[in-house]
């Protein structure tokens, strides 16, 4: 069963979206995910989802998701407003899913239970607004220190707990995978899964931040052909979005080159699993 790859925004959030387009079906991928948080570009500066999905429909390229609604599980007015737009933003681009973080700051100021509390309320109060659009709440673990919700566990005990399978599924991250030493795989429960590299020795895996996430050859600390391969054999058909944040990448004159490679790098060794 062959992997389907996308792209997410964050390999180059300096391109216009048509050159970013261009990067992708020149490095072969399927998909696309569109991000909200980047200034100066689509959603962010206005430009209509109707405008961006006749964009990608020409180059053949499928959505994946819209990343990201942040602090998903503080929920407030503000929060309400701003989980209106994305997903209708997504809807409108026919986005299956938004990609859902919670609250990652160390001084959040969280007990365990109140960050419990929290990330169920959070999932109740977006469930009515997601199933009225018709878009899936991609639940995404982040394994930082100050995360509340670090491991995929407490993501499925949280979303079975508000019997809310009808609109979540899981977004699985090998990198947050890996940063907090998770070990349980929910397959089933996943819809989107995101990819990327670590090649810095220096630091333990807790200590590792966004910034050193690049692409994948060899020597990869994240072990992304083993967590890959586990998802494979698992049966999942999403797309699985390389999802890097080093600048070192984002700013690289050769990026088409180096991603086809770190994506045909990683095709081979799933198609030899």
């Amino acid at each position: 069963m062959s992997i389907r790859f996308a792209l997410n925004r964050t390999c180059a959030p300096q391109l216009p979206l048509d050159a970013f387009i261009a990067l992708a079906t020149s490095v072969g991928v399927q998909a696309v995910e569109i991000r909200n948080d980047i200034e100066g570009r689509e959603f962010a500066d206005g430009t209509p989802a109707r405008d961006v999905l006749a964009r990608l429909q020409d180059a053949g390229l499928e959505v994946a998701s819209v990343n990201a609604l942040q602090r998903f599980n503080d929920w407030s007015p503000t929060r309400a407003k701003e989980a209106e737009a994305i997903i209708a933003y997504a809807a409108a681009l026919g986005a299956p899913g938004v990609v859902m973080c919670p609250v990652h700051n160390e001084d959040h100021g969280w007990t365990n239970a109140e960050a419990e509390k929290n990330l169920r309320d959070g999932l109740r109060q977006l469930r009515p607004i997601l199933q009225a659009h018709g878009v899936t709440g991609y639940v995404e673990p982040l394994g930082m220190k100050g995360s509340t919700m670090k491991r995929q566990d407490m993501a499925v005990a949280a979303v079975t707990d508000i019997d809310g399978w009808d609109a979540y599924q899981l977004c699985y991250d090998t990198f947050q995978y890996f940063r907090c030493g998770d070990t349980q795989l929910y397959p089933e429960r996943i819809g989107l899964a995101h990819m990327s590299g670590i090649a810095r020795a220096d630091l333990a895996p807790g200590d590792l931040v966004e910034p050193d996430r690049g692409l994948i050859f060899v020597g990869d600390r994240v072990g992304n052909i083993a967590q890959l391969r586990a998802l494979q054999a698992a049966g999942y058909q999403g797309f699985v979005s390389m999802e890097p944040f080093s600048p070192e990448v984002q700013n690289d004159p050769d990026l088409a080159a180096h991603l086809r490679a770190s994506l045909e790098y990683v095709s081979t060794l799933l198609r030899t699993a």
